[in-house]
């Protein structure tokens, strides 16, 4: 069967293949891949960056693909409660369910943690066999397409819904413009912010211009000074702020833009040293926390919300393209020509 994979360990190599069909287990189904989506780890898969490589070290060739979903073909036998043809989507991380943190709820970080796409092999197939517990079966009528974006929607709702929880009344600064920001936006929005703030720089013009449509103020931070920005919608400062782009020059930008007590996300993965002065965040009691994916219980808090943005996802999505025009998908990303890409095995 047809797949997007990664032949070696060096930059580039990732082209379309042939390997052979999954092995459905016993406690697996077999799913139908409809789409897949790629994002910035993919891209970093792509470079094959040092961090990357020494964290997830695959064999070879590695099937990509971490955002996914498709129809169920077959069930393993000791499978119970999942019907053929149901439209799903998987959480790609594998967890031990044994240790501390899965004991105790927190499965993103638990000590085993193994992800699809990542360390194991993923989505981007024709075919894929995953671990029944993966999998979440969506409404009748969901849309394959957004079907395939509800991975980074789940990384947005934790950040938002759980770690930096948001009030009815809170403005929300939100950092960068690229698919997770944008998701952070819609979540920000559908948790009832007062107003949700979109800082980018002069390359995201399409990006904000997206982002203005979708209900946010934007900012350009390379004509503008982003703390006065904000403070015009938000006297006192930002109420909560997340950071979606992962530039080491984030926190210096969005810490003098929180109020006093504020709360800043950490989201985006930064490589680089990230510094800022940490004087402002004692005195004045701000707050930063690391948000590091989901948890499983984020994914029933996802999949419910997807079906009420369903307009709004599908927005984000500029691009659906086949398994064949993997370089020009990745080409897209690299530009920044693109929001979200969503590629498909059958064009």
């Amino acid at each position: 069967m047809r797949a997007i994979a990664k032949t070696q360990p060096a930059p580039g190599q990732i082209m379309e293949i042939e390997v052979p069909p999954p092995t459905l287990g016993p406690s697996q189904v077999l799913l139908r891949v409809g789409g897949g989506g790629l994002c910035g780890t993919d891209l970093s898969i792509r470079r094959w960056d040092a961090d990357i490589a020494a964290e997830y070290a695959p064999a070879f060739p590695h099937v990509l693909g971490h955002e996914f979903a498709g129809r169920i073909e077959a069930v393993g036998s000791d499978v119970e409660g999942i019907a053929i043809g149901a439209m799903s989507t998987v959480t790609p991380h594998i967890n031990c369910g044994r240790c501390f943190y899965c004991n105790n709820g927190r499965h993103s970080l638990c000590t085993q943690r193994r992800i699809m796409g990542c360390h194991a092999p993923g989505g981007l197939a024709e075919q894929v066999a995953v671990p029944a517990d993966n999998v979440f079966v969506l409404p009748d009528g969901t849309d394959p397409l957004v079907a395939a974006v509800i991975e980074p929607l789940t990384v947005a709702c934790h950040a938002v819904l759980e770690r930096v929880p948001i009030t009815a009344s809170d403005v929300a600064l939100v950092m960068g413009a690229g698919p997770v920001a944008l998701l952070h936006l819609l979540v920000a929005q559908a948790a009832g912010a007062a107003a949700v703030i979109v800082a980018g720089v002069a390359a995201d013009a399409t990006r904000l211009a997206i982002a203005r449509q979708l209900g946010a103020v934007t900012v350009d931070q390379d004509s503008e000074d982003l703390a006065a920005a904000v403070r015009r919608v938000a006297p006192r400062g930002a109420d909560v702020a997340y950071d979606a782009s992962g530039h080491h020059d984030a926190l210096a930008a969005a810490l003098p833009a929180l109020r006093r007590g504020g709360r800043l996300g950490i989201v985006g993965y930064c490589h680089a040293a990230a510094p800022f002065h940490s004087l402002p965040l004692a005195l004045d009691e701000k707050e930063l926390i690391g948000c590091r994916a989901y948890n499983r219980g984020t994914w029933v808090r996802s999949t419910a919300l997807a079906a009420a943005l369903t307009g709004q996802l599908r927005q984000l999505i500029t691009h659906v393209l086949p398994f064949a025009e993997i370089d020009r998908a990745f080409t897209l990303l690299e530009r920044r020509e693109c929001m979200k890409v969503v590629v498909l095995p059958d064009g």
